[in-house]
């Protein structure tokens, strides 16, 4: 159960209430995390754009991307991130059998070099934010600077976001519910 309300356009107040207004005009899905952002007014819009920004016009491939986002999903116990991407993964190109072998990726054969680089990376920023030469090397021999810096960003994001999800217990919608992992 929710630590915090989700707030609906009625109960919102300044521009938080503009955004969700704004989504249920578009018929756009209003999820339970935007309706947990709302309750910060003043953030919600930007708190989207940046997501926005990284999921529609980023430079790291599609399929990379994803597969950061579900490993910070694993690496901070978001339950709600992971059921949210799942279906994201997939259509970027994630396979059914990386997804499965996500959590063992140092060892699985699912995962070719530039993958290992990427999820070391993701290990490293996301559970010691700093992240050793070595790493930062390995996935720049594979990453140009602009991809190291937003798969940086895209740990970064998704890691905040996992820790709203999971500090105030937000609720998976049930059409995403399907989508947890069993240990969750």
């Amino acid at each position: 159960m929710a630590r915090v309300g989700y707030l609906t356009t009625e109960d919102a107040s300044g521009d938080a209430k503009e955004v969700l207004a704004g989504m249920e005009e578009r018929g756009s899905d209003v999820l339970n995390l935007f309706r947990t952002v709302a309750n910060s007014p003043g953030t919600l819009r930007n708190f989207m754009r940046l997501g926005s920004s990284l999921l529609r016009y980023g430079i790291l491939r599609p399929v990379l991307r994803e597969l950061a986002i579900l490993r910070v999903a694993q690496l901070t116990g978001a339950g709600y991130e992971w059921a949210h991407h799942i279906p994201i993964a997939r259509a970027a190109g994630v396979s059914e059998e990386q997804i499965a072998a996500l959590e063992r990726w140092e060892n699985a054969p699912e995962f070719d070099d530039q993958q290992r680089a990427v999820l070391a990376y993701v290990q490293a920023a996301t559970l010691d934010v700093m992240v050793a030469d070595d790493i930062f090397g390995a996935a720049r021999e594979h990453l140009s600077e602009g991809e190291v810096v937003e798969l940086t960003l895209v740990c970064g994001y998704w890691g905040m976001v996992a820790r709203v999800l999971v500090a105030a217990q937000v609720d998976v919608e049930p059409e995403y519910v399907r989508h947890l992992p069993s240990t969750t």
